[in-house]
Formats: structure tokens, C-alpha cells, sequence
């Protein structure tokens, strides 16, 4: 108590005018009353047991004391003479304000709950109103509207921030699946020059009365048939590989005999030089693969109208690196990027007399590449002043 102590420090410097102007004080010399206020009683307001306590130190003592009430606050403090100070206060007034308090918060407490939960429930409902609003336009959601796209609150919220973020997952959604509907056309399309090709031809062959015609049908039906089973076979491993199920049978592989014996087969057949250069390497690789690679990116160059294709093989920091350049025309800008891509085709590569003409050859040599861990690249920067493709396999 504040009190108590400069009462204390004023009885130890010799001033007992404190005492007797306090409301309600005593000062304690050998267990009586040296000097009090008008107020305090003239017997000391401690038990001689309380006095014990206060030699030790400071005692305060909530209890009734006449004069001050049922409910009084009493301390004492000893000084260091020997002497006691001590003083009383009557809590009435501090409990007196106390139920008024009480009383108020018990009228105006669930008043005021009842405000904060309104209060609180208008700012979650405008917090989590365009959530709602997300979420029914979600439902409505369907494949015939593939472009509708989700409310976007305004502002930078987490709210609205999802908002755009579902959206963008939306865009790339939609543009897979027009790639997909893309590819599902161009293999259409390119089905359906073969069948009826094989048709016509294997119709001509059974109503044909002279027999040269007929096996001259038949030979370009067995052609057809060929063309059909490679498209077969490229679509279905591009399916897998988007499917991440084209298996490999990697093991220790001679790849620069490989290289050099795919690539030969072109140079036996067509009228073109082929070189192959680099280290004599070996290379865990799935070689059936490696062969496939080698034989889509020379008979790429072949399309194109090249005389001249150089490989070369060599072993890099990423990975195994199979170089093609070529003396033809290269790559039309507009297409450079898209070389990789399903059907992607220049102009000159979609005539039915250069063999393989599907578009399929070099979107394989990529998926291929990357089931090993690798990458493919294109460009004109060939040396020969044609087209330069190049495969890392990891």
C-alpha cells in the first residue's frame, strides 16, 4: 500500500502528523497505541499474533474491523526502531463499484454478445460470400461451355487470388483438351487417306480383268497397309509416352554402331550421303529406341529434300548427345518451334510419295528422348546451312 509506506518514511523521520490526519491510523510502540488518528480505536487495531507477523515485515489482512466495516483492509509495517504504523481502509466502496459493474455486464452482457455474434456473422458472410459464389458457379460448370470461366472478386485476397488461380488451371485445361480434340482430327485425317486408299485399291484389284493391274493394285494395297501399320505403331507410342507407360529396355549399348547402321540403311536405299562421327561410345539406352531416333531424324532430313546429313555422337555432361545436320532447306520460321509437336508439318511433307510423311517422326523422337530423361532441340543452325536437330539422352 502506497499509503502505508509514506506514512512509514514520515513516522521514521519524526513527523506524527501523518498519523493523526489519516482517516483511520495507528502507531504501535511496544503493543500500544503511541499516537492514532481521531477515527481509530485507542486499543491497537492487530492481534498480538498480527504484530508478530508485521515484525517480519509487511502484513495486510482483509477481515471486519469495527468502525470500518465487515469488509476492512488492515496493514501494518514495523519500522526499524521497533515501532508499528498501522492503517485501515473499508472496501465498501470498492465492492460497492464492483457489483455495479457486475450488475451493468449482467444487463448489458448478452446484449452486447449478442451484437458482436451479428456483427461478426455479416463480416463472414462477407468474407465467404464469393466463395459461395465460386462454388455454385463450380457446379455449373460443364464441358459444353469450355469457355466459362469463375467470378473473379476484385482485389488481391486470398479470395480472389484462388479465383484466378482456378481459373488459369481452367485455361490450361481447356488447351489441353483442344490439343487433344487437335490430335484427334489430324489422326482422323490421316487415317482416313489410307483406308480409302487401300480400298480403292483392293476394289480395283478384285474387279481388274487383266492380271498385271491386279497385282499392281495389290502391291499398293500392301503399300497402304504398310503406311497404316506405321501410323498405328506412332500413335501408340505416343499414347504411352503421354502416358508415361512407353517402356524401355535400357542395357549396355554399342551406340555408335547403332547410329551408324540405322543411318546407313538410307544411305544403301535413297540417294543421299550419310556421315557418322564421334567417339566409339557405350551408353546404358534402350538401343531398339536409339534406332528408332536416328532413322525418324535422317528420314526427316531425306523429307526435306537433303543430300547431305552428318551425325555425330558424342558423351556430354547431360547425357548422351546425338547431333543431325543437314544441307536442306530447314525449318520454315514459323515452324522451327513447333517441329516437336504432333502433325507438325511443312507444306512439302504432306505429298503421299515421300515415305512416312505423318508428322508423327520427330513428335516421337522427342517423347522418346524424354523417357529417357532427355530433351530434343531444333534449329538452323547446321553448318551445311540446313536444318540441325539434336537429342539428349539422360
Amino acid at each position: 500500500m502506497v499509503r502505508l509506506g509514506d506514512m512509514a518514511a514520515a513516522v521514521q523521520a519524526g513527523d506524527l502528523a501523518p498519523v493523526l490526519r489519516d482517516p483511520y491510523a495507528q502507531l504501535l510502540a511496544s503493543g500500544s497505541v503511541a499516537a492514532h488518528s481521531a477515527a481509530a480505536p485507542t486499543t491497537p487495531m492487530i492481534t498480538p499474533a498480527e504484530l508478530a507477523r508485521a515484525a517480519d515485515g509487511q502484513l495486510l489482512v482483509r477481515r471486519p474491523e469495527p468502525g470500518l466495516g465487515v469488509d476492512a483492509l488492515v496493514g501494518a509495517r514495523r519500522l526499524p526502531d521497533g515501532r508499528v504504523v498501522v492503517v485501515g481502509s473499508s472496501l465498501a466502496t470498492v465492492n460497492a463499484a464492483a457489483r455495479r459493474v457486475l450488475t451493468g455486464l449482467a444487463v448489458t452482457g448478452p446484449a452486447l454478445v449478442l451484437v458482436l455474434t451479428l456483427a461478426v456473422r455479416r463480416l463472414v458472410d462477407a468474407a465467404l460470400g464469393p466463395v459461395a459464389a465460386l462454388t455454385a458457379e463450380a457446379l455449373a460448370l460443364t464441358t459444353t461451355e469450355p469457355d466459362r470461366r469463375l467470378p473473379e472478386p476484385p482485389g488481391t485476397d486470398e479470395i480472389a487470388t484462388l479465383a484466378r488461380t482456378l481459373n488459369g488451371m481452367l485455361d490450361r485445361i481447356d488447351a489441353a483438351h483442344q490439343r487433344e480434340r487437335a490430335f484427334l482430327d489430324d489422326a482422323a485425317h490421316e487415317l482416313r487417306t489410307p483406308v480409302a486408299v487401300l480400298r480403292a485399291e483392293l476394289e480395283l484389284g478384285l474387279t481388274s480383268a487383266d492380271p498385271e493391274a491386279a497385282r499392281q493394285a495389290l502391291r499398293g494395297a500392301v503399300s497402304e497397309a504398310d503406311r497404316l501399320s506405321r501410323l498405328a505403331a506412332d500413335l501408340l507410342v505416343l499414347a504411352r509416352a503421354r502416358a508415361g507407360t512407353l517402356e524401355l529396355d535400357r542395357r549396355p549399348t554399342d551406340v555408335t554402331a547403332v547410329v551408324r547402321e540405322a543411318a546407313g540403311r538410307f544411305a544403301r536405299l535413297r540417294p543421299i550421303a550419310v556421315e557418322v562421327s564421334g567417339e566409339e561410345l557405350v551408353a546404358e539406352v534402350d538401343g531398339a529406341r536409339l534406332e528408332q531416333i536416328v532413322t525418324n531424324l535422317v528420314g526427316n532430313a531425306v523429307q526435306a529434300g537433303a543430300q547431305l546429313v552428318r551425325l555425330r555422337v558424342e558423351q556430354s555432361v547431360t547425357g548422351l548427345t546425338l547431333t543431325v545436320d543437314d544441307d536442306g532447306p530447314g525449318f520454315a520460321p514459323d515452324l522451327t518451334p513447333f517441329v516437336f509437336d504432333r502433325f507438325s508439318r511443312g507444306a512439302s511433307a504432306r505429298t503421299r510419295d515421300e515415305p512416312g510423311g505423318t508428322g508423327l517422326g520427330l513428335a516421337i523422337v522427342a517423347a522418346v528422348a524424354r523417357a529417357h530423361g532427355g530433351h530434343a532441340e531444333a534449329s538452323n543452325d547446321s553448318a551445311l546451312g540446313g536444318a540441325r536437330l539434336r537429342v539428349v539422352l539422360g
